[in-house]
């Protein structure tokens, strides 16, 4: 069990236009996610402003505060109130961010256009790929791909081009994945990719994502994450499901290195809308 810290090493956005206004245009959803991402990632380590306020002299405090109040106050994303502002105040301690671009929903250039608009913190999704063009155009541009079990599965029996495909760019990409149960365990133990970096472990805490379904719980999570650490010892397990601000610390205390969000920063998405 890790230590109480209130950082989190890494902290994943998952994007879910379904969770908004149905009538949302997709240029209006891919600005507010810009922000949305802009925001969590230039201000991530606001917590550093603290750090160093404490570490200066107390005559420095004011200006220093002053400074940093000034650079906020500058910044286009903090000019729409109070609660905009506080809401995600949680989520900006974090060390490492991603966006899990999740909305395979999208014909696939308009997933591709809404990727650019998110920027360098953007994995793509295997569900939006249905043929090797595709494959091959996301593999060549962008190296992480999330690849959760149930469509690993599929390829492999449904799409073996794709699934052949795939396995030839192993030693060049980064890939993703998910864990449910130790038969997801199984799969992955099996295959030995060469790069698999994190498992988006799920669900931890009850989601409407997931209705009817009460969480696994972070004790089950992390013996769930050691158990894939026997095969792969470098893998970051992410906490995902049900994730908020009043229970992302259970799963920092626990062996996960970082939680994933959506309900939540769509929430902040919303906002921008």
């Amino acid at each position: 069990m890790k230590k109480n810290n209130q950082s989190i090493d890494t902290l994943v956005l998952i994007t879910n236009r379904q969770l908004l206004k149905d009538d949302v245009s997709l240029a209006t959803y891919g600005t507010a996610l810009s922000k949305g991402v802009e925001r969590l990632q230039k201000y991530g380590k606001h917590f550093i402003y603290n750090i160093g306020k404490n570490s200066l002299p107390c005559d420095m405090h004011k200006a220093y505060e002053s400074t940093v109040a000034a650079n906020l106050d500058s910044n286009r994303l903090f000019k729409r109130g109070v609660d905009s502002v506080e809401m995600d105040r949680w989520m900006r301690n974090h060390h490492n961010l991603y966006t899990l671009c999740r909305d395979t929903d999208l014909p696939f250039e308009e997933y591709l256009q809404l990727c650019d608009v998110i920027g360098s913190t953007i994995v793509y999704h295997g569900k939006v790929i249905t043929n090797r063009v595709q494959l091959e155009i996301i593999l060549n541009r962008q190296p992480r791909i999330h690849m959760p079990t149930n469509l690993i599965r599929h390829w492999q029996f449904e799409q073996e081009e794709l699934w052949n495909t795939f396995q030839s760019y192993w030693n060049s990409i980064t890939v993703w994945s998910t864990v449910h149960n130790e038969d997801d365990i199984e799969l992955l133990a099996s295959l030995g990719i060469p790069n698999l970096e994190c498992v988006l472990i799920s669900p931890i805490f009850p989601t409407p994502c997931k209705e009817g379904h009460p969480g696994i719980g972070v004790s089950r999570g992390e013996v769930l994450l050691q158990q894939m650490q026997n095969h792969y010892p470098y893998v970051q397990g992410i906490a995902l499901g049900g994730i908020h601000e009043y229970n992302y610390q259970k799963c920092l205390q626990h062996s996960f290195t970082g939680v994933a969000i959506m309900s939540d920063f769509m929430k902040q998405v919303h906002n921008h809308i």
